[in-house]
């Protein structure tokens, strides 16, 4: 089969970009040929996959997709491609791979009347129906189940169309480092009795630092001084220190940049924070409790509900609330069921299974493809 794959960016640290360069590795491992087509590459090309960038430059986001949905289009017409999948929301594919929430209904529940009119969220809204809407016969790879419903609600989407996926944990991403947490601590300038507060994801704003920063703030001086949260991944973190410097607290606030080596924190720090302004799945809820770390997180997770059913730490309402979430973190810290919580998410992981996302994703675009296939010889 010739598969083509369209995605607005590949970056090395965005978890969606890592799922969708692991499946087109596994379409090309069964003997598929795979090409990839991106408004811009970052890091090293994979071997075996061809990539592509388009000029997708523009002002906005939304233009940025629009344009990658007519390049991508002109650039694959002709060429036979048996299966076209989308990791972006764009018209004409055969496959989307729903890596983010129904925007329609984050929208609806959380912006004012006035964003519900800008040209903005008119143009996400219409790229989104175009994947969703009746009759496009775009088959959705979901992994967020909750979302189903929704999309179901706001765009009349065919169930049939949906196909769910178990979470796509990488076990050889977290392979290693259970030997030196103590030197990575120390690195770190963590004393012995410190808590290490760990925040992993990339584009800050909408992973929520700010908001975990602001809870930090807000603990009793004695537990505040044990605190450091230490922040891995990609974003701007400038503002975020002048916000942590404005709460007095910007000693305490380290924050990394992009990292490989992710497990050594995972095995360093004492629990995992994490309250974002948007998250689909949450795959680092799940990374963290296969490491033993107690979890708190705030409900839009989509992966929320497999810490609660693990009992592996606190996951707070929505909608969010600073208040809630500064209450729940002294809560949290201070829980005597902290070394319970440890122990139940490594358990409850090696019963659940949670690695299967990107073999059956292979899957679902092989057997369309070929579906394709066989229709375009039966019209032929």
């Amino acid at each position: 089969m010739r598969l083509a794959f369209a995605v607005s960016l590949w970056f090395p640290f965005g978890g969606m970009q890592r799922s969708l360069l692991r499946i087109a590795r596994a379409c090309a491992a069964r003997g598929h040929s795979v090409d990839i087509y991106t408004g811009e590459w970052q890091g090293e090309r994979p071997g075996g996959i061809g990539v592509f960038e388009l000029d997708t430059r523009a002002s906005s986001n939304h233009r940025s997709n629009d344009l990658l949905a007519r390049r991508f289009a002109r650039a694959t017409a002709g060429k036979g491609y048996d299966c076209r999948v989308g990791f972006t929301k764009i018209p004409g594919l055969d496959l989307y791979y729903a890596a983010d929430p129904c925007y329609a209904a984050r929208v609806d529940e959380t912006r004012p009347m006035l964003y519900k009119l800008s040209p903005r969220c008119r143009a996400f809204k219409r790229q989104e129906a175009a994947v969703f809407r009746p009759g496009a016969g775009t088959g959705v790879m979901l992994i967020a189940h909750g979302e189903k419903e929704k999309f179901i609600r706001y765009y009349g989407t065919e169930p049939e169309r949906f196909h769910l996926l178990p979470p796509g944990i990488n076990r050889d991403r977290l392979a290693g480092g259970e030997a030196d947490g103590a030197t990575l601590r120390e690195e770190l300038g963590i004393a012995g009795d410190g808590l290490m507060l760990l925040a992993v994801g990339s584009r800050f704003r909408t992973k929520g630092i700010d908001r975990l920063i602001r809870a930090l703030a807000t603990l009793p001086p004695g537990l505040k001084e044990k605190c450091r949260l230490v922040v891995v991944g990609h974003g701007k973190a400038q503002p975020l220190r002048r916000l942590a410097g404005r709460l007095g607290v910007a000693e305490q606030v380290i924050f990394t940049g992009a990292r490989e080596d992710v497990p050594r924190f995972y095995r360093a720090a004492d629990a995992l924070v994490h309250a974002p302004r948007s998250e689909n799945t949450g795959t680092v809820l799940i990374e963290a409790m296969i490491c033993g770390l107690p979890v708190l997180a705030t409900g839009n997770c989509g992966f929320a509900f497999h810490v609660r059913e693990a009992r592996a730490g606190t996951i707070t309402p929505e909608p969010f609330d600073q208040g809630q979430l500064n209450k729940a973190l002294a809560e949290f810290l201070t829980s005597p069921q902290r070394n319970a919580w440890a122990e139940n998410g490594p358990a409850y992981c090696a019963r659940t299974d949670l690695y299967g996302l990107i073999e059956r994703a292979a899957d679902i675009i092989i057997a369309r493809a070929e579906a394709n296939r066989r229709r375009h010889a039966e019209g032929a």
